[in-house]
């Protein structure tokens, strides 16, 4: 993946055609983020991908899962609803087990208050549903 701004991070967004009221919009498709820090860390909604190597406690808290209160017309991207991987790249997370927090108490992640990665190399793909107030796990 080129770097073309030069900032670090490559980024990669595919065009999507959300149907005739809609048009198109641009999507996440690679977006990563790369943890090496123990903290707590706030997910952007366009990031597609959390790769965590740290030897410490990391909490990562998800963007939400509920769709906006305006019409997809006026915010459509959040109603695309993209997948989320998290990952332990660096196979910590059995002596560091990695916390995920849904954004608010009032969403869940797969009917839970919180997860862990708790296995080294482990990972979750969720996928945000506003039918459950909350993210449903891919794979």
């Amino acid at each position: 993946m080129p770097d073309f701004d030069q900032g670090g991070t490559a980024r990669q967004w595919v065009r999507t055609f959300m149907g005739p009221t809609i048009g198109w919009i641009d999507l996440p498709a690679v977006n990563p983020v790369d943890i090496i820090a123990a903290g707590t860390y706030a997910i952007a909604p366009d990031t597609t991908l959390v790769r965590v190597n740290v030897a410490g406690a990391v909490t990562i808290v998800l963007p939400s899962a509920l769709n906006p209160n305006v019409p997809a017309v006026t915010v459509p991207g959040p109603y695309a609803q993209s997948p989320l991987t998290i990952m332990d790249i660096g196979g910590n997370a059995q002596a560091n087990p990695i916390t995920i927090n849904p954004a608010s108490g009032a969403e869940n992640i797969m009917g839970q208050s919180s997860i862990q990665i708790t296995s080294n190399y482990g990972a979750y793909t969720l996928k945000p549903n506003n039918a459950q107030a909350g993210w449903t796990n891919v794979s």
